[in-house]
C-alpha cells in the first residue's frame, strides 16, 4: 500500500513537471524574436541654423542716367563690362557750353586784371576804396560764373560713379538724350547683399558677425558663404519676422542681383551630436525614443531631437558605437528579443 502511494506521488511530480516545461514553451513562444535592421550611432559635428529664403541685391546698383540734356557724340563703355570709379562712358556734344565756359573764363581774366590796377591805385591812394571793392566783387562774381560755366560743361562726359558691372546698353551715338532716359544700369557685385527674414521668435539668436551659407538653384553643387552686418530694429508688424542683411563674397560673379537664394543662418556654438536615421526614432505620448540593442533585446530608450536633415536626426541620450533597431522598430516591444537581418 505504502510503496502504491510513493509511485502515485512520483507520478504526480513527473506530470506536472511535464505540464510545467510545456508552458514555458509555450509561453515563450507566444513573444518570438522580431527581424529588424540595426545601425551604429554615429558622432558628427553639428551646427544649429535657421533656414530662410533670401534676395540678392548689389552693395551698390543705379541706373545711369545724364543730368543735362544733348546729342551723343561719343560712348566709350560696351554692354556687361567691367568699370572703375571715373571710367568716362557717354560723351554730349559740348560744343556750346565749352563756348559759355571761354566766355566765362576770359571775363575773369579781365575782372582780375581790373581788381589787380584797382588794388594797386587804392595803396597809392589815387583810388577810393568803394570803387576797389566794385573790382573785388566783379572778379569774384566772374570766378562764380567761370566754375559754373565749367560745372556745366563737366556735365557733358558721364563718368561712373563707382566701381561695379554695366548693363545692357540702351543708347547709341547720335541719340539725343535728356536726364529721363537710362543710359545703362551699373551693380557693384562683389561683394553682394542678401537680404531675408527670420521668425521673430529666433531674434535672440542672431548677432553682427553670424555666418551664413547660401545656396543657389543656378550653381547646386556650390557654397557660397557671407557674414551678417546689419540687423533690422524692429519687427514687421504682419509677419512679425525681423530683417537681416548679410554680406556675400562673389569674387566671380557668378551671382547677379534679383535672385533668390536659400540661406542658411548659423546661430549657437558647433556641437558634436549622436546621429542616426530618421526611421530608428519612435515618436509616442512619452516623447521620442530609440530601441537599443543589447545582448539580442531591444531596450527602450528615450531621446532628445535637436536637429533633422537630409534623412539623419541629431539628438542627445546616446553613445557612439551603440547599436539600435533602425529598421521595425515600430514591430518591438521593450526588452523584446531581436534578430537583426541581412
Amino acid at each position: 500500500m505504502l510503496k502504491r502511494l510513493i509511485a502515485c506521488l512520483l507520478l504526480g511530480v513527473l506530470a506536472f513537471a511535464l505540464i510545467s516545461c510545456d508552458f514555458n514553451r509555450l509561453s515563450k513562444s507566444k513573444t518570438p524574436p522580431v527581424v529588424v535592421g540595426a545601425s551604429k550611432v554615429i558622432v558628427k559635428p553639428w551646427q544649429e541654423t535657421v533656414k530662410a529664403v533670401g534676395s540678392l541685391a548689389a552693395s551698390q546698383g543705379i541706373v545711369i542716367k545724364s543730368e543735362i540734356s544733348g546729342h551723343i557724340t561719343a560712348i566709350y563703355f560696351r554692354s556687361g563690362e567691367t568699370i572703375k570709379a571715373g571710367d568716362p562712358l557717354v560723351q554730349l556734344n559740348p560744343d556750346i557750353l565749352q563756348a559759355k565756359f571761354d566766355a566765362a573764363k576770359a571775363q575773369t581774366q579781365l575782372s582780375a586784371a581790373d581788381y589787380e590796377r584797382a588794388l594797386t591805385l587804392f595803396k597809392q591812394k589815387v583810388f577810393a576804396k568803394a570803387d576797389m571793392d566794385k573790382a573785388l566783387a566783379t572778379y569774384r562774381a566772374n570766378q562764380a560764373q567761370q566754375t559754373e560755366a565749367q560745372a556745366a560743361l563737366a556735365q557733358t562726359l558721364i563718368r561712373a560713379p563707382f566701381s561695379g558691372r554695366l548693363g545692357l546698353r540702351l543708347v547709341d551715338q547720335g541719340d539725343y538724350l535728356d536726364p529721363s532716359k537710362p543710359i545703362s544700369n551699373l551693380n557693384e557685385i562683389d561683394p553682394l547683399r542678401v537680404d531675408f527674414r527670420i521668425p521673430g521668435t529666433d531674434m535672440s539668436k542672431v548677432a553682427i558677425g553670424a555666418k551664413v551659407i547660401v545656396h543657389s538653384s543656378a550653381y547646386p553643387k556650390q557654397t557660397f558663404v557671407g557674414t551678417v552686418y546689419a540687423i533690422d530694429s524692429q519687427l514687421d508688424r504682419d509677419t512679425r519676422s525681423l530683417g537681416v542683411r548679410a554680406s556675400l563674397s562673389n569674387t566671380q560673379q557668378r551671382l547677379l542681383p534679383g535672385a533668390f537664394v536659400d540661406v542658411s543662418l548659423e546661430v549657437a556654438k558647433p556641437q558634436t551630436l549622436a546621429t542616426v536615421p530618421e526611421t530608428a526614432v519612435i515618436s509616442d505620448e512619452t516623447g521620442d525614443y530609440v530601441y537599443r540593442i543589447i545582448d539580442h533585446e531591444a531596450i527602450k530608450t528615450p531621446i532628445s531631437i535637436l536637429f533633422h536633415k537630409d534623412g539623419k536626426i541629431g539628438l542627445t541620450g546616446l553613445n557612439a558605437g551603440e547599436e539600435i533597431v533602425s529598421v521595425g522598430g515600430f514591430k518591438v516591444l521593450n526588452k523584446a528579443p531581436v534578430i537583426i537581418g541581412k
